[in-house]
């Protein structure tokens, strides 16, 4: 990495530690501390609000970057913010709503129940194709992945396995959110627990995004529902997801939200131009593949990337 890189976000999602257990990508504090550190050290880390208004006045220069958190998690609030606070940095927000209306999503959930009743993601995996074996959804899923090749999909994020690239391409583009739903309840009740449970303590609350806003860091849009393929959404649904979603979260702040991020990097043409007819003026992609291709697709390099590096020394 040099001072050649584009500005861009380092992007985190999952911690463990202070009550929040260990699952497939988390990090703890100190893995968190030891990368700000790194980029301390080989580019300019900028707080939030300063990297917003350089953007807004495009005088970003290459390697100035900033921090990003998805997905509303509480755990980044027990575990992040902390270190955040005593470095004395402040970072982007970016939630999905949905969960603050007393309605969780099952993304969450369901990553919990992965983690917390397998040993390991290839364990889940096991069992939920052996599952499907039962269902006549198994015939319409093996047919799906006979051409299927997982280097191509998702290439541009390289952290993920074969086996999680054939998952996501089930989940998304095979099953789609009813059916892939209708699996997982069903595993979810043979295991035992209920989605109820696994929902307890997933995610931030209005009081939580408050203070982080009158602490200097800046919330954004990140969808009302996270749908895990928004760009295949139909005009319509893509406009009511956003517009929901800062509508929500302008009554909790008072004041109106104009920074996002792509969920799950799902966006098309469409979605840059509804965007911006919300005032959006800041987006940010969730990988470093094309570099910056306009104020809402501004790069962001994966923690899982960055950790991988650090590991082999680079």
């Amino acid at each position: 990495m040099t001072t050649a890189t584009p500005p861009h976000g380092l992007i985190f999602h999952h911690f463990h530690g202070a009550g929040h257990p260990k699952s497939q990508g988390s990090i703890a504090a100190s893995t968190l501390r030891r990368i700000i550190e790194h980029y301390q050290e080989h580019c300019t880390l900028l707080q939030a609000r300063d990297y917003l208004e350089k953007s807004r006045q495009g005088r970003l220069r290459p390697g100035e970057v900033c921090l990003t958190f998805d997905d509303s998690l509480r755990c980044q609030y027990d575990i992040a913010l902390p270190e955040l606070e005593r470095l004395g940095l402040t970072a982007f927000w970016f939630i999905y709503s949905s969960v603050l209306t007393g309605k969780p999503e099952t993304l969450e959930i369901f990553r919990r129940f992965r983690s917390e009743h397998f040993d390991d993601i290839d364990q889940f995996y096991h069992a939920f194709y052996r599952h499907l074996d039962d269902d006549p959804l198994g015939i319409r899923i093996r047919e799906g992945l006979a051409d299927f090749d997982p280097g191509a999909y998702l290439s541009a994020l390289p952290f993920y396995s074969d086996g999680d690239r054939r998952f996501r391409y089930v989940r998304d583009r095979i099953l789609g959110p009813g059916d892939y739903d209708r699996v997982m309840y069903q595993m979810i009740e043979v295991a035992g627990t209920t989605p109820e449970r696994l929902a307890r303590g997933l995610w931030m609350e209005a009081g939580h995004l408050r203070k982080l806003h009158a602490g200097g860091h800046v919330i954004g849009l990140h969808s009302h529902t996270h749908p895990t393929a928004l760009a295949r959404l139909d005009r319509a649904e893509q406009f009511s997801q956003y517009r929901e979603n800062q509508a929500i979260l302008e009554r909790i702040l008072g004041e109106r939200p104009t920074t996002m991020s792509h969920p799950c990097n799902s966006y098309s043409a469409e979605t840059l131009e509804l965007l911006q007819r919300l005032g959006i003026d800041l987006g940010f992609c969730a990988d470093m593949s094309r570099g910056m291709l306009s104020r809402l697709e501004h790069p962001r390099e994966d923690h899982a990337n960055i950790v991988d590096r650090l590991e082999r020394g680079g």
